[in-house]
């Protein structure tokens, strides 16, 4: 091991121990050199969906007659109180960016040989409006794409959406209301991606009102393009 090597390890398990990092679900200490934001028992209690090995599925059951894909996956199950939804919290509205990419580099994995994505071109991110990302500082879905993209080796697309109307939060909102809620709320954005296989990400599939509509909108505006959807949860 180098001395700079040396040097970056001694002065993070100094900084462990001056300001231990605590279990974002839980508040337990996490041991030194463990760089997580979940203890091993909470890293435990999530619930992945092995969605990537059934071809039909839950998330391509909801889009089924609405949005042709080729793959639809989630990592995992969304629970209220559960593990995945602290996770999800974190990262949506306590400035927590860095579960994003951690989270997208897992689901990458997870794609990473996966046979229908063989002829991926890149990812895009659901875009949060402009105002939105003010206020939040970053858009989680665009940290989740990038953690996707980094080990399945393709660009993100970021422009290639965008949000024109703001209307608030979708959290409490049913089915019929989110539908409203994003009607004409996106538009295409830059770029050229006829004949292109897009990977279309966000955090949480719900009813799924909003990938319905950036989907259509993308396979609409290129021509033969193909899409598949990829988030890090799904709502049970």
């Amino acid at each position: 091991m180098s001395i700079r090597q040396t040097a970056t390890e001694t002065g993070y398990g100094l900084g462990a121990l001056l300001f231990p990092t605590l279990c974002l679900n839980c508040q337990r200490t996490i041991p030194g050199g463990q760089r997580t934001p979940l203890c091993l028992p909470c890293f435990s209690d999530l619930a992945p969906t092995n969605y990537w090995e059934l071809p039909e599925n839950r998330v391509t059951d909801k889009f089924q007659g609405r949005l042709e894909l080729q793959l639809g996956v989630a990592l995992y199950f969304f629970n209220v109180g559960s593990v995945c939804q602290t996770l999800m919290h974190a990262l949506k509205y306590y400035q927590r960016p860095e579960i994003g990419d951690e989270l997208g580099r897992q689901l990458g994995n997870y794609l990473r040989n996966h046979p229908s994505l063989h002829d991926l071109a890149g990812v895009v991110p659901v875009p949060i409006h402009p105002r939105r990302l003010h206020q939040r500082g970053y858009n989680q879905a665009e940290r989740i794409a990038s953690g996707v993209a980094s080990v399945l080796r393709v660009p993100v697309f970021p422009q290639a959406l965008t949000r024109t109307d703001f209307k608030g939060s979708q959290t409490k909102m049913d089915r019929l209301q989110r539908v409203e809620n994003v009607r004409n709320s996106f538009r295409p954005g830059r770029g050229n991606h006829a004949g292109q296989h897009l990977l279309l990400v966000d955090d949480v599939v719900t009813t799924g009102a909003t990938l319905d509509f950036c989907g259509n909108l993308l396979l609409e505006h290129h021509a033969n393009a193909t899409l598949s959807i990829a988030t890090l949860a799904i709502a049970e």
